[in-house]
């Protein structure tokens, strides 16, 4: 039967058949679960070899990027974690051209909670994958289908509603402009605003949010702008 592992020697005529058979896939079953293991180790190591170079490596130009914070599955924090993610990919475009790698560097900030029981299902069903002989450079081999099932499980499927209801509310209150744009900006684009779409919209916002006397002198300047680009 191909289930059976194949016997390379008849039984010794002292064994029954049926216990030297028991006995031959029990050593398969083990050897099988050694391969297993084996393998998932690599899969680890894979992870933590990169986690290593990030230690070692020091950036000293004044752009650097910051690392990006350890990820524990907070379904509020997913969408800063994953821009700090694609930042990272951007400023070092020839290292992340291996998707490999991408997925790797991902899953060594993936630690506590959640993400850390995500990354573990992540590496075993590769490992499956690969011991039943399947090709996995379209699926866990790739970064579009890691982070296809990345947005499954960790994306918040009520961000925009919120980020709606909350960019209503945001006030500059004793913020600078640039600081109350940048958050507006990020609401903005959470919410799913369009600058040109929902300009008029936009603009009530601001005239309404941001402190009156900086409104006031926007608006007796002379010339009141119509257009979101130009409040900026």
């Amino acid at each position: 039967m191909d289930s059976l592992p194949r016997i390379d020697t008849p039984p010794p005529k002292e064994v029954s058949l049926e216990a030297y058979v028991k006995q031959e896939v029990e050593k398969a079953i083990r050897e099988t679960r050694l391969l297993y293991q084996s393998q998932l180790d690599e899969a680890l190591e894979e992870v933590n070899v990169l986690e290593r170079r990030l230690k070692k490596t020091t950036k000293t130009t004044s752009t650097a990027l910051e690392k990006p914070e350890n990820f524990s599955g907070d379904k509020k924090k997913y969408r800063a974690f994953r821009e700090s993610l694609l930042l990272q990919f951007e400023d070092d475009a020839v290292y992340f051209k291996d998707d490999r790698k991408k997925i790797s560097f991902v899953l060594s900030f993936m630690k506590e909670g959640e993400a850390a029981a995500f990354k573990t299902n992540w590496l075993e069903n590769r490992v499956d994958a690969q011991q039943m002989g399947l090709d996995i450079t379209n699926t866990y081999g790739s970064w579009p289908f890691f982070a296809h099932k990345m947005e499954e499980r960790f994306k918040d499927s009520f961000e925009k509603e919120t980020a709606k209801n909350e960019i209503l509310t945001l006030k500059q209150g004793n913020e600078t402009a640039q600081a109350f744009f940048e958050k507006f900006e990020e609401k903005k684009r959470w919410a799913g605003y369009n600058s040109r779409m929902n300009k008029e919209f936009l603009v009530s916002l601001l005239r309404q949010n941001m402190n009156k006397p900086l409104v006031d002198r926007v608006i007796y300047g002379g010339h009141i702008p119509r257009d979101y680009q130009k409040w900026k």
